[in-house]
């Protein structure tokens, strides 16, 4: 990540950049009234060694409102719609942020159209707002929401028992959680999207299960990632006993060795079939049932901290004996999705 918060000893790189002028005690009096205020931040871009766009972000945390203002110079414009990028993902998903604002003047195409790709839109026109040299010029105030945000978001699939909240990027599906009817989404960025989705109720609770609403589409919203997109798709399909394997690009983000390795065990696992702890730790130990068994209690772990269940199909791992034990959706999701599945394999899935 290129970008980050900016630092006292930033001040000679900002005025040697041009993105700040005055001399350096003024600069650093800046910064140092902003880092050290609640309500706003500065950060910044590097590229290379070099310092090459900033940005000033004022919160308003009363309703959760965020407002940018980029310091610029003509040849690091290159690099801003990667700062925008970089920008929105850390506002919406560390800072909780629900609505960011920027302007541009009226004459800034360039600055209009980084604005537009990251599906920024226009709210109002400023009459007379911006001082370019000793007057004063038009800018139009362009804004996004947190549901809005296309680099990352979230789709919901609905099933039997519940709702699948499904988190990912353009290319890649990294979180699946589970939820349940009429109940309140604890992850307040999927809350939001939920929201937005219009699949809450006035309490902000998950709507029964027949509702109208769990005909949505994804697909319907211009914004939504590509990848999530094709989960919705294959994972509907999953429920509906048309698919056993999917094809949808995963991310495992920051893992040890050994969970990655018990992952890729139960990836191997077929559709409608079952394993159990022990046996996903022999194909790790070579069939060593000594060490084998000391690892069952690691290999439960991991299970528990599969971020991708039903892609990572964890649900089909269990006890010895036969019991559901370890999964993170719960043991009501688990039962229903190894029975959802044994009923099928007697069934054609096409």
């Amino acid at each position: 990540m290129k970008m980050r918060k900016a630092r006292i000893s930033d001040a000679p790189r900002l005025k040697a950049s041009g993105l700040m002028s005055g001399s350096i005690a003024s600069i650093e009096d800046r910064l140092r009234k902003t880092v050290d205020s609640p309500c706003s931040d500065i950060f910044v871009y590097k590229s290379e060694d070099e310092i090459a766009l900033a940005s000033f972000v004022t919160y308003y945390p009363s309703d959760d409102r965020a407002f940018m203002e980029f310091l610029r110079t003509p040849s690091s414009d290159k690099y801003l719609s990667a700062f925008l990028d970089a920008l929105l993902s850390y506002l919406f998903l560390s800072a909780d942020i629900y609505k960011v604002s920027c302007e541009a003047s009226v004459d800034d195409s360039f600055l209009d159209n980084v604005f537009s790709d990251n599906c920024l839109l226009q709210e109002a026109l400023l009459h007379d707002h911006k001082r370019s040299g000793m007057g004063y010029t038009d800018a139009g105030l362009f804004y996004i929401t947190a549901p809005m945000y296309s680099r990352y978001n979230v789709c919901f699939v609905p099933f039997q028992r519940g709702v699948l909240a499904v988190y990912g990027g353009i290319d890649y599906v990294d979180r699946i959680s589970f939820l349940s009817y009429g109940k309140e989404i604890s992850d307040l960025f999927a809350r939001r999207c939920a929201d937005y989705a219009g699949l809450l109720d006035p309490s902000m609770c998950l709507k029964p299960r027949n509702s109208s609403e769990y005909d949505y589409d994804p697909a319907d919203f211009d914004f939504m990632p590509a990848e999530l997109n094709r989960a919705y798709l294959e994972l509907r399909e999953y429920f509906l006993k048309k698919r056993d394997t999917f094809d949808i690009n995963i991310r495992l983000g920051e893992t040890t060795e050994f969970q990655h390795k018990v992952w890729d065990e139960i990836r191997k696992i077929p559709y409608g079939v079952t394993v159990s702890y022990e046996d996903i730790a022999l194909k790790l130990c070579g069939n060593d049932i000594k060490q084998a068994r000391k690892l069952t209690r690691a290999v439960g772990a991991a299970c528990g901290e599969n971020p991708i269940p039903i892609i990572v199909p964890c649900h089909r791992v269990i006890g010895k004996n036969g019991k559901l034990v370890g999964f993170s959706g719960g043991i009501e999701f688990k039962d229903f999705l190894l029975q959802n599945e044994l009923f099928s394999i007697t069934l054609p899935l096409n």
